[in-house]
């Protein structure tokens, strides 16, 4: 059946380039998210904490949960603010100021602040209130941070809002002192922002795509070296010989003109992979054509060998699909089988 192979080797070479920048693999928090990024929250966890990564990220508190065995703390980005609770190392996003004051007593949380990208986050205009809060209600301040809206491109967006950021982080400090609170965390670097940095000055930063070998970035910044951990497979189900003319699949969209080897492998769209409408000339990993359309279980391919790579660089169908790396490795079904080698 179709499987996902994880490269233990890969995965090592990233975490190496992105500790090297961050100043040591305890400054770098996993991001995990969505079953990380669709390579498995369980075995991707285990692993990256065994490389030494002592901070993860996860989009709920059920992710968090999943793995919290493996990390020193886990800030959970997404919950909604009904289902906090207080975990000696689970920490939730506020992402407003009306969330904070639902904050159980004990719980510890990471303050979000809007620095310019305007997505969410407190304005920086009600800290003051929300020190006050934090402090009257018991709550836990683990950390302060933001996140940049334009980090992967050339401009002066970045540095604009890492100003906005710098003045955030003077006041929060300020605020801390007076309030008797420990100073928190400050992380706002996410891996296009920690790759492109000159010097990295905070506590750690929340590397997600980069860890999992994709830079989406402009050629401007320079090539750092990362590998895609993940790699698909299928298995054949079945061969043929497809003679001049005939054609194959739904809409006959392919048709040979000459005689070819036609085999059906066990992956399709089912199994999260974006639907190839077969005009195109979209190849396997090895350059075998994928034939037609392809199907809700299986796709045809110009191969007999009995299992193939269906890609190993996520950004070779991002770019046959007009997105991101992104969006093809999360929507890669959790059902297949997934292990590391």
């Amino acid at each position: 059946m179709a499987h996902i192979r994880l490269s233990t080797n890969n995965l090592r070479s990233n975490l190496e380039i992105l500790a090297k920048k961050a100043g040591g693999y305890e400054r770098i928090a996993a991001v995990l998210k969505d079953n990380a990024y669709g390579h498995g929250l369980f075995i991707f966890a285990k692993q990256t904490a065994n490389q030494g990564v002592l901070h993860a990220v996860t989009r709920d508190a059920k992710e968090a949960l999943e793995i919290e065995a493996f990390f020193a703390d886990i800030i959970v980005l997404s919950e909604h603010k009904e289902n906090f609770f207080a975990h000696p190392n689970i920490i939730f996003a506020v992402n407003e100021f009306d969330a904070l004051k639902s904050v159980p007593r004990g719980a510890k949380i990471a303050l979000k602040i809007d620095s310019g990208m305007h997505r969410n986050g407190l304005n920086p205009k009600e800290l003051d209130a929300a020190f006050d809060t934090i402090k009257q209600n018991g709550v836990i301040l683990h950390s302060v941070f933001t996140h940049y809206r334009a980090a992967d491109e050339t401009g002066s967006c970045f540095f604009w809002q890492r100003e906005n950021w710098h003045a955030i982080k003077s006041r929060v400090i300020e605020l801390a002192k007076k309030h008797s609170i420990n100073k928190p965390f400050f992380h706002s670097c996410n891996s296009a922002a920690l790759l492109r940095c000159g010097e990295f000055d905070e506590d750690f930063a929340r590397v997600g795509i980069a860890m999992y070998g994709y830079c989406d970035m402009s050629e401007a910044f320079g090539h750092f070296g990362l590998k895609p951990v993940l790699e698909l497979f299928a298995k054949r189900i079945s061969t043929r010989v497809l003679k001049n003319g005939e054609c194959v699949g739904y809409g006959g969209k392919f048709t040979a003109k000459e005689e070819m080897i036609s085999s059906l492998y066990d992956v399709g769209y089912s199994d999260g992979l974006m639907r190839y409408g077969g005009c195109g000339e979209l190849s396997t990993s090895n350059g075998s054509l994928i034939l037609g359309r392809m199907s809700m279980d299986s796709m045809s391919v110009n191969s007999e060998e009995k299992e193939i790579s269906i890609f190993n660089d996520a950004a070779v169908w991002a770019k046959e699909f007009n997105t991101i790396s992104y969006d093809i490795l999360v929507k890669l079904n959790a059902k297949i089988p997934r292990f590391f080698v």
